[in-house]
């Protein structure tokens, strides 16, 4: 039994006549005579009674005629879902995202990828950058936007952001005054660093900062993401660290304000982390949504 059976046999059940069903079907009606009596022969029943006028189906027939048309149904479900998949425009695609990128880069790029294909299925994880890498390789999710990532085995890591870093004080700190800060003027106020995490590079990008300086942090605070390091901030209990991008949409309890004496590399950064080999379409229409800003990260930087 295959499927170009099964459709003839339900145009014949339709129109209950051999011509007219042969002329639906673009066939001779011994062809489609011949294509019946094989279905029967499959089966092992009689579908048709031949011997009346009009033609009438047998108690097999008119069993099959319910069974045929939800599997030539499903069937076209199959084939438009499989080319929809192959063409990108129908799937999935699960991404992962540290809590910044929330404030730059993902947005837009969510917004243009769902309005090009709406039928592809967006799930979206929050999680710290330290945490792609696993994701990845277990398959939990095909990118992952993180902040100042370390190269992945096996994975492509495409910068898509650089920005210059900024201190978040209180409004009653004595350096919120100023249009700009030094590390200098932040040495006796506790750091809170974001994100908790044994291998937060972010966190460690920070600290080093402060020892270019010829300074030693005092941190006082982890956190596991960042709008808690800003409220302890807002509660006076110290200062802490973002991308300027973040500071564009900040809070009235706080005040954001440029560090002063970092050079251009002293910047932090956004990128997408994806397996080198995974070319689903949908993926890479993902990353054509995304900006670019030149550069990939090696395992050796």
């Amino acid at each position: 039994m295959n499927l170009r059976a099964l459709r003839s046999f339900v145009v014949l059940a339709e129109e209950l006549n051999f011509s007219r069903a042969a002329e639906r079907l673009h066939v001779a009606q011994p062809a489609l005579s011949q294509q019946i009596r094989a279905l029967e022969k499959d089966l092992g029943a009689q579908l048709v009674d031949r011997g009346r006028r009009p033609l009438r189906l047998t108690e097999a027939g008119s069993y099959l005629l319910t069974e045929a048309r939800q599997l030539l149904a499903t069937a076209e479900q199959a084939a438009l879902g499989t080319r929809e998949i192959g063409e990108g425009t129908r799937g999935w695609l699960a991404i992962g995202f540290t809590r910044s990128s929330m404030y730059s880069v993902l947005p837009p790029a969510l917004k243009q990828f769902h309005r090009a294909y709406p039928k592809v299925d967006l799930k979206l994880f929050e999680m710290v950058t330290e945490d792609h890498a696993d994701a990845l390789h277990e398959g939990r999710i095909h990118v992952g936007i993180g902040r100042q990532p370390a190269a992945v085995p096996g994975c492509t890591t495409r910068l898509l952001l650089r920005e210059n870093v900024m201190a978040v004080l209180s409004p009653d700190h004595p350096a919120a005054g100023s249009e700009q800060v030094r590390l200098a003027d932040l040495a006796d106020t506790p750091v809170i660093l974001f994100p908790r995490h044994a291998a937060a590079r972010f966190a460690r990008f920070i600290e080093s900062l402060y020892r270019d300086a010829g300074l030693v942090p005092k941190v006082e605070y982890r956190t596991f993401e960042i709008q808690t390091a800003i409220a302890l901030v807002a509660a006076g209990l110290g200062v802490t660290f973002v991308g300027e991008s973040v500071a564009r949409h900040g809070r009235g309890d706080v005040v954001f304000r440029q560090v002063a004496g970092l050079d251009g590399a002293k910047t932090t950064t956004l990128a997408a982390t994806y397996q080198t080999r995974d070319e689903s379409p949908h993926l890479r229409a993902f990353l054509d949504c995304l900006p670019d800003i030149g550069r990939t990260i090696s395992p050796g930087d």
